[in-house]
């Protein structure tokens, strides 16, 4: 084999094997995050991941509540689902993802589409995490 294509190979080898277990990580969405299993879920892959920069979410006044922004991705205002990306909440033990909240009240939803930022506080309500408040923001 001539020297070039021996260089090649090596490089190509090399990144597959770096770029493989990058690959096979659980992301976020393999897990619903608005159950207390699919939380343990969550938690249990956090574990695994180096800690990450602090975010700039605010704890409110109400206890165990926190606000932030997202993005909304998805609605389902049958069950009273919103589905948010949103930056870290290291408050509540949250790194960036996109996940599936319940909505304490229905009528949150009213006039949402995805694409909306919003800001918004969830807060942890019968093992399930739940947005207390939502406002869309221009």
């Amino acid at each position: 084999m001539n020297k070039p294509l021996k260089t090649c190979s090596l490089l190509l080898t090399l990144i597959a094997a770096l770029c493989t277990p990058a690959l096979a990580a659980p992301s976020h969405a393999d897990h619903d995050h608005s159950t207390p299993e699919g939380m343990a879920q969550h938690m249990q892959m956090m574990q695994g991941m180096p800690a990450s920069a602090p975010a700039a979410a605010a704890p409110s006044s109400a206890q165990g509540e926190h606000q932030t922004f997202g993005v909304v991705r998805k609605i389902d205002a049958v069950n009273g689902k919103i589905t948010l990306r949103h930056g870290p909440i290291p408050a509540l033990g949250m790194g960036a993802m996109t996940m599936n909240y319940r909505v304490r009240d229905k009528a949150l939803l009213d006039g949402l589409k995805a694409g909306d930022t919003v800001e918004f506080s969830a807060q942890q309500i019968d093992g399930a995490y739940t947005v207390t408040t939502l406002k869309p923001k221009p």
